[in-house]
């Protein structure tokens, strides 16, 4: 192949520090810097690029990645921060920000799955997998000992290659590695050693997944053939390509070239099938540290350390040329039939779009009190729609929640405790508020009225033994029980009770024996079992009085102590055995675990067990509170305060604090989430239900689960027009897909007889000339449908080149072949994969005509998908 000498079309220079990212998506280019700075920029005929948009703080340090998705319409960040941000790939606008829990600084992005996924790589070797849609943290696993700084898909999704700073290549089945959960352990496919001498710094994959190439210290470009024998792939060396003269920093793909930026200034352009260097591009006066390749080759673009972007022409692209393709609007409307195209509405200019917000995972910031105290926010007590606030400024407040206007109305402030309060919880359904702090003091207060109810305190000497009383209290929780119990955790190592049926000053008992302070407290919704923590790493477990029994005491609950613990009630989890109890706990080790609990008849003792246990948070767990639904909160550290599901504690949200110094308390009510900062700010997240996120959002068919391939199911083989199947065998189908737990992976990788017998329509159509009965005949048309279907997933449009195809049988989006089309409400036809992520970025806009859109549901367009099925059969040999 012939490249003609690159010429130089336009620099440009914005950044205050290094370019350490560059990507390009049509007309639209994203650079990132050292500065900390992420720019959008629009290309326009004559002018050449030109800044559309900057985040001058998108991450806490230097950004160190960015890219286009695949679809173009959304963009990933990633920075020295260990942080993710997902941007609107024309505004710049944010829309979710992903953090795990201690994540270091993020060294590599790759989109995957059509863009639903993202995998991002990090210093730690750690590897990432993130649904972009809900914001959710998928899986984490330790890829590597050495940084991971390339990761690359390969095989149309099929496999995922890394590799890390001690020259280490691993290739794994994405797929798992999408569904392996967070704990941390997965077997590679393919390992090797020493594939770059002092390490591996990046890597890049043709659109297709069949070519790869890493590059690394060593200056050399290792290219790497995914091959498929046997109905299994694995991955081949393909040839090194040699000519650099120092380490290779960027990699990129347009076949049939290959593009590479070095520390030696040079960008080269290789030949991918010849294994030569076809140009070399002396591009910078420093090391390049990005490159970028046209997908039709007209030019490449370089990023350097010497704070420039460089575009280059390889052939007669100039600088009056378009790159946007001319997109005739109309012949995408209405494609196939006007059924089901719904009204559109006027945008109002006070209209917000429901994705205007940027999202922490799936939590969706709905209200916030920037100086809701003075001090920290260091405990948050629910009961129903109202909050209680205990601060650092001396102060408890209770708020009430106006869900008609998403926001939070003051009603009490009470005052009178001498130093910060850091404990309140509710009482007696709602109608007391206990609250105590490190005054030694805790008072009692009406919920209606404010007023002080009682007064408590922990005289010097009222524990058993010698024990010294009166030091401050850390934590403080109202029984269940009629009339209630009032439970205290001091710095003296003591947990002091009163009665309220009582007026005795003096507690009713008092709980010893942990050897530092006794820092939370907690009771079981039953009132049979109460907890202490404390600052030594103890936790303890107890009965109330009469008996005030220790049932158990492990000494090493936490390491670095105990922070905060609580209980599930018994309707909280469906998991739950009977006289069973959950129990979490959050450390300072920054874990979150999860105990079972279970008593003997009698109720003297107790079988206590670790069940579940993951790394919350980049610093101590600071907080844990239960909420409905089998719901736990976790606030830390690290700033985040984060929701978990079930006995598996499965990452189901996430939101950052309001304010400066980030979370420090948290507490859930009904699908809401309060989060109070060290700041002292309060902020209200709304949680979406667990039913949410069990829906499967993923387009990818390698990447469906059983959810994903049921919807398939349902829009192109049950219900597609013309469908003649009956309800029983609509039934009989979807039980059998159900039985064999299908996947989106088996239906592309099992042989098709093979499918097509375990889902019942194995069995040959009739000879000719043998008359068949008319359910036959509608057995032998749902056979041939469902072949078609299975043939249809499994064919590559990427291969088609988009100028061969009609207008129609594009995406107004991507510009690109449409592969599975799917109509909006606004009448438009779009790729689905395109459409699902524009409503991330932009909410229920049409992005053809502007105007809002009243549903975000797609539905398939049949007589299109027919067309480009008819096209692509005619033009197979293109």
């Amino acid at each position: 192949m012939d490249v003609a000498e690159p010429t130089l079309v336009q620099a440009l220079r914005s950044h205050r520090g290094e370019v350490t990212c560059v990507d390009a998506s049509i007309a639209r280019m994203v650079t990132g810097g050292g500065d900390r700075t992420i720019r959008l920029w629009r290309w326009r005929a004559g002018a050449g690029w030109e800044e559309a948009a900057a985040a001058p703080a998108a991450h806490r340090y230097g950004i160190t990645a960015a890219r286009f998705a695949p679809t173009g319409v959304l963009i990933a960040s990633g920075g020295v921060d260990g942080n993710l941000r997902v941007w609107c790939g024309r505004s710049l606008a944010a829309r979710r920000l992903l953090s795990a829990p201690s994540a270091v600084a993020v060294r590599a992005l790759c989109w995957a799955a059509e863009g639903a996924r993202l995998l991002a790589g990090h210093d730690d070797g750690s590897l990432c997998v993130w649904n972009v849609s809900r914001g959710a943290l998928l899986s984490r696993l330790t890829a590597h000992e050495g940084a991971l700084h390339a990761v690359s898909v390969l095989a149309r999704g099929a496999l995922l290659l890394t590799t890390c700073t001690h020259g280490v290549l691993k290739v794994f089945d994405l797929a798992e590695v999408c569904t392996s959960g967070l704990d941390g352990s997965m077997v590679a496919l393919e390992w090797r050693d020493g594939v770059h001498d002092l390490g591996a710094l990046c890597a890049d994959a043709t659109e297709d997944g069949t070519l790869c190439a890493t590059g690394g210290h060593d200056a050399r470009v290792c290219v790497w053939r995914a091959v498929r024998e046997g109905g299994v792939w694995s991955v081949r060396g393909a040839g090194v390509l040699e000519g650099h003269t120092a380490a290779v920093t960027s990699l990129r793909w347009a076949s049939p070239l290959l593009a590479s930026g070095s520390l030696d200034r040079t960008a080269r352009l290789w030949s991918s099938a010849e294994g030569a260097c076809l140009r070399v591009v002396h591009a910078h006066p420093r090391y390049l540290t990005s490159v970028v390749l046209a997908p039709d080759n007209a030019y490449l673009i370089t990023g350097s350390n010497d704070k420039s972007i460089r575009m280059w022409s390889l052939g007669s692209f100039s600088l009056s040329d378009e790159l946007e393709p001319a997109c005739e609007t109309l012949s995408h409307f209405a494609l196939g039939d006007l059924e089901g195209i719904g009204p559109v509405e006027e945008e109002g200019p006070e209209e917000e779009s429901p994705a205007r917000a940027e999202e922490c995972g799936d939590a969706q910031l709905v209200a916030t009190v920037p100086l809701a105290h003075a001090g920290a926010v260091n405990c948050i007590a629910v009961s129903g729609r109202r909050l209680a606030t205990a601060s650092s400024d001396g102060s408890v407040k209770i708020f009430r929640w106006e869900e008609e206007t998403s926001e939070l109305v003051e009603e009490h402030v009470l005052e009178g405790h001498q130093y910060p309060v850091l404990a309140v919880d509710f009482g007696a359904a709602g109608q007391l508020l206990l609250s105590a702090g490190l005054d030694g003091c805790a008072y009692v207060w009406d919920v209606e009225t404010g007023v002080m109810l009682r007064s408590l305190c922990v005289p010097s000497g009222s524990g058993e033994g010698g024990e010294t009383g009166g030091g401050g209290v850390r934590g403080a929780r109202v029984s269940p029980h009629r009339p209630p119990l009032l439970l205290l955790a001091t710095d003296d190592g003591l947990a002091p009770l009163w009665s309220l049926a009582s007026s005795d000053p003096a507690p009713r008992h008092v709980y010893t024996g942990h050897s530092e302070a006794v820092t939370c407290c907690a009771w079981s919704a039953d009132g049979r079992l109460l907890a202490t923590g404390a600052a030594s790493g103890e936790l303890r477990l107890h009965t109330p009085p009469p008996a005030a029994l220790t049932l158990h005491h492990d000494s090493h609950a936490h390491d670095l102590g105990v922070q905060s613990c609580d209980f599930a009630s018994p309707a909280a989890i469906l998991e739950l055995p009977q006289d069973g109890y959950f129990l979490a706990t959050g450390g300072n080790d920054s874990l979150l675990k999860l105990w079972l609990i279970r008593l003997n008849e009698d109720g003297d003792r107790a079988e206590v067990r670790l069940v579940r246990q993951v790394e919350a948070h980049g610093g101590g767990v600071s907080c844990v509170r239960w909420g409905g639904a089998g719901a736990l909160v976790s606030a830390g550290a690290d700033r985040w305060a984060r929701v978990w599901r079930g006995a598996g504690l499965e990452a189901h949200a996430a939101a950052e604090g309001s304010g400066a110094g980030g979370a420090l308390a948290a507490a859930l009510f009904a699908d809401l989430l309060a989060v109070g900062s060290l700041g002292g700010a309060l902020a209200v997240w709304r949680v979406p239900p667990p039913a949410a996120r069990a829906e499967d959002d993923c387009t990818a068919p390698r990447f469906w689960g059983l959810a994903g391939v049921t919807r398939w199911l349902h829009e192109y083989v049950i219900h597609p027009p013309g469908a003649l199947m009956t309800h029983e065998e609509k039934t009989v189908l979807m039980r059998r897909a159900q039985d064999l737990a299908l996947t989106g992976a088996q239906l592309l990788d099992v042989p098709v007889d093979e499918l097509l017998d375990d889902l019942g329509y194995g069995e040959a159509a009739p000879e000719d000339g043998q008359e068949c009965s008319k359910q036959e005949l509608e057995r032998a048309e749902t056979r041939a449908r469902l072949r078609a279907e299975l043939d249809w997933l499994r064919t590559d449009t990427t291969l088609l080149p988009s100028a061969a195809a009609p207008h129609r049988l594009r995406c107004p989006l991507t510009h690109r072949v449409l592969r599975e089309p799917a109509r909006a409400p606004d009448g438009f036809t779009y790729e689905r994969a395109a459409i699902v992520q524009w409503f991330i970025a932009a909410g229920a806009v049409s992005p053809v005509s502007g105007r809002r859109m009243r549903s975000v549901l797609v539905s398939p367009n049949y007589s299109l998908r027919d067309q480009l099925r008819t096209f692509i059969q005619e033009n197979s040999s293109v």
